[in-house]
């Protein structure tokens, strides 16, 4: 994979995560959003060692921490959701 093409899907997949974690519609999107954030670190991880960026490296693995921290904090969250509409669904019918 080229430098280019990883570092537009990078950006991209960063851009889509913030705009999901920033909406705040449900915990399931929040959690998905966090997701695709430490997918996007990953990659830009994988650029910065490619490339030699210690700095992009470094940013990028604190992130990638701060955003699986996400994930753990938002993941119990999305169950509870997903299990209150499952109810809210049976009761309905």
């Amino acid at each position: 994979m080229s430098l280019e093409v990883l570092r537009t899907v990078a950006a991209a997949m960063t851009i889509i995560a913030a705009a999901m974690v920033a909406a705040n519609w449900n915990a399931r999107i929040t959690v998905c959003g966090f997701a695709l954030f430490i997918a996007a670190s990953i990659a830009w991880i994988a650029d910065g060692i490619m490339e030699p960026k210690s700095s992009l490296v470094i940013q990028n693995a604190v992130l990638l921490v701060i955003n699986v921290l996400g994930v753990w904090r938002w993941l119990p969250r999305a169950g509870k959701e997903a299990a209150a509409s499952g109810a809210a669904d049976r009761a309905t019918r």
